[in-house]
This record gives C-alpha cells, sequence and structure tokens, in this order.
C-alpha cells in the first residue's frame, strides 16, 4: 500500500519518486524519464514478439515447402 503525504490544497507525493496523488484520489506520474525508459522497454518487447511472430510463420512456411517438395519427389 503506499504512503500517502497530505499537502493541502496541491497534490499529495506517494511513498514513489514522482507519483502523487490529485485531491479527487487520481494517481499522477510526473517522473517523465521513467515513462521514457517504460515506453522503450515496451517497444522492444513489441519488436521481440513481431520477431518471434516472424520466425514462427517462417518455420510454419518451410515445413510447408518440404512437404510440398516431398510430394513432388515422390511422382
Amino acid at each position: 500500500m503506499q504512503e500517502v503525504i497530505e499537502t493541502p490544497g496541491q497534490d499529495s507525493k506517494t511513498d514513489r519518486p514522482g507519483i502523487y496523488k490529485t485531491a479527487d484520489g487520481y494517481l499522477i506520474n510526473k517522473d517523465n524519464e521513467a515513462l521514457a525508459a517504460y515506453k522503450k522497454r515496451k517497444r522492444k518487447e513489441q519488436a521481440v514478439d513481431k520477431l518471434q511472430d516472424q520466425v514462427e510463420e517462417l518455420r510454419s512456411d518451410i515445413s510447408e515447402i518440404k512437404e510440398l517438395l516431398k510430394g513432388l519427389a515422390r511422382r
């Protein structure tokens, strides 16, 4: 559970750096460097996932080509 340090009339700090809680109870991230690092990490993860999907598709295509060649060789 996050500890909230109350500051009347302003956003309240939490025990996490760069995270604040508004008077309405919303959490706000004001740490732009951490946000940029998160976005960069997320883009890298998506790129790896995309490459893994492409490799799997290539494996499938190669298997299909092999089966077609085997069929041609039997004739």
